[in-house]
């Protein structure tokens, strides 16, 4: 990401006030995996990473991520108080813990420019990803349940932004741009400036598990895969669940790239970065085997498609949401392909990542006759904290 703009700077000096944060209460958890050097990569998935927490099948796990240091070389606290923040480094946990763990050595090489342009000097890195997190017992093969049981910002603001060569019109844009955007947790809004505003729904855009084999000997975490990784996909917020293929022994799950909200498309590249924690309850499937990532949510069943090739990604997406069919529904493929083709919503999840990303939204209520337990809701999650 790019260093914040000036132009963003005076939009937000009159937001400071009224930034809130009342959430509601935190799930309970079995273990806290903290934001620290040792429990980072930067850009990729390390095929060599011992596993730094090993869990049982069921095991509830919190985990603090990083992100918002978007000062490029600037002073820290020199940058939060240009841009109107009371908030310092020392007294806001998660920006002292990112620049620490942004120090680590496990980081990918710098990535290739982007077409037509020049490269730069850089460090290397990308996505700041916790983990590998081992689940016992897990063998390619199996898949990985993982419910999100809560994700809530850390830090009260995040930042978008964009660059020439970048996004999904990467010829049209003619300079580099960020817009700062606060976080007000009480309304559940991000404010990108006084009188626009979006929803808050924060969620991580890295969770992924190994890949296999056949990626070594480097695997960056831009681009999303069968293993999951940087998939993007705006529904997994808290309540929803993430089905992944397990390709490693132990499964070996990763995660990052805190997002406080996103467009279905991330268009420029970025949604509302920032630094988000997590809860996730991991559910192991003993001989259940996955061809591709599947999710769900109280009212959906969720396919995913997955192609550098648009076209091909939707292909993915409606033969994935016709096999998820006839597993729910018992259909055949004509029957579940014409149910699909009039009950169905395909969406575009992402297309800058590089592998583009189509998902499908099959909605429970379709099937009048079935009912479809779920192990949340929201009334319940509020009055009990899950």
């Amino acid at each position: 990401m790019i260093s914040i703009a000036r132009r963003a700077t005076g939009i937000v000096l009159g937001l400071v006030a009224v930034t809130a944060y009342a959430l509601p209460p935190e799930p309970t958890y079995d273990v806290l995996v903290p934001l620290k050097l040792e429990n980072v990569s930067l850009g990729f998935f390390p095929y060599d990473a011992a596993p730094i927490l090993t869990v049982k099948s069921g095991t509830t796990v919190k985990i603090d991520g990083g992100g918002g240091s978007r000062w490029g070389d600037q002073d820290p606290n020199g940058w939060l108080k240009e841009n109107g923040f009371t908030e310092t480094v020392e007294s806001t946990p998660a920006l002292a813990e990112t620049i620490a763990a942004a120090k680590t050595t496990r980081r990918a090489p710098p990535a290739p420019p982007p077409a037509g342009m020049a490269a730069a000097a850089a460090s290397g890195g990308g996505h700041m990803l916790v983990g590998p997190i081992a689940i016992d017992g897990a063998e390619p093969g199996d898949s990985i349940e993982i419910r999100i049981k809560d994700v809530r910002p850390r830090i009260p603001y995040g930042v978008v932004s964009t660059s020439p060569g970048r996004g999904g019109i990467p010829d049209l844009v003619p300079r580099p741009f960020a817009q700062i955007v606060r976080l007000d947790t009480m309304r559940d809004v991000a404010i990108y400036e006084p009188g626009v505003e979006v929803p808050l729904r924060p969620f991580m855009g890295v969770m992924g598990l190994q890949p296999d084999d056949a990626e070594k000997p480097l695997r960056r975490s831009s681009a999303p895969g069968v293993f999951g990784g940087n998939l993007d996909l705006k529904e997994l917020v808290t309540g929803s669940t993430l089905y992944l293929p397990v390709f490693q022994k132990g499964g070996m799950f990763y995660t990052g790239d805190s997002h406080a909200a996103q467009g279905d498309g991330e268009v420029t590249i970025s949604a509302v970065e920032t630094a988000n924690s997590c809860v996730l309850q991991f559910i192991l499937h003993k001989g259940k085997t996955l061809k591709n990532p599947r999710a769900e949510t109280a009212t959906h069943f969720i396919s995913i498609g997955l192609d550098p090739d648009l076209n091909k990604a939707m292909r993915q997406a409606i033969t994935e949401g016709i096999s998820y069919i006839g597993e729910i529904n018992g259909y055949d493929f004509l029957k579940a392909f014409t149910l699909a083709s009039i009950g169905v919503d395909f969406r575009v999840t992402q297309v800058v990542d590089g592998t583009q990303g189509i998902h499908g939204m099959i909605p429970k209520a379709i099937f009048t006759t079935r009912k479809f337990p779920y192990w949340y809701s929201a009334a319940g999650a509020a009055k009990a904290g899950n």
